[in-house]
């Protein structure tokens, strides 16, 4: 008799498997709130790879509506949405909710003042780096990346 873990699973099996083990290990939320929909999924793949459970918004008005109704452990925001600047979202954060980390995503290396964010990452960004800050953000160990 073979053990558990070494049996054989068929493609549905291996499917729930996946899924129950990304479930068993989810213990974050955050929202991306971008709109560029394929940096927004990328982000979305990454945080869910590392255990997240991911809310996306890509306005001002859906990232409010997000905050208002859920709980997040940590944003990342760009600050160039379609209905307005994404600055007006973290001071409104800064305000209501001191304590969640807001990671700022910009696509270019401008200085962003006094913003009261957690921290900036640039666009295109190395995975490794915003694992790491993402880790910090939390008070939690980073696994290396490859």
């Amino acid at each position: 008799m073979s053990h558990p873990s070494c049996a054989v699973l068929n493609a549905q099996e291996l499917v729930d498997y996946t899924r129950d083990r990304r479930e068993a290990r989810t213990v974050h939320s955050a929202l991306v709130i971008e709109d560029d929909p394929d940096i927004s999924l990328a982000l979305q793949d990454l945080l869910e790879f590392e255990g997240f459970r991911v809310d996306c918004a890509s306005t001002c008005r859906q990232a409010f509506a997000s905050i208002t109704q859920n709980t997040y452990d940590v944003v990342l925001l760009d600050l160039g949405l379609p209905d307005g600047d994404g600055s007006s979202i973290l001071e409104d954060l800064r305000v209501s909710r001191p304590a969640l980390p807001v990671i700022v995503l910009t696509a270019s290396n401008r200085d962003l003042g006094s913003l009261p964010a957690f921290a900036r990452i640039t666009k295109p960004w190395v995975r490794r780096d915003l694992c790491n800050i993402l880790h910090r953000a939390l008070g939690t160990t980073s696994t290396p990346v490859v």
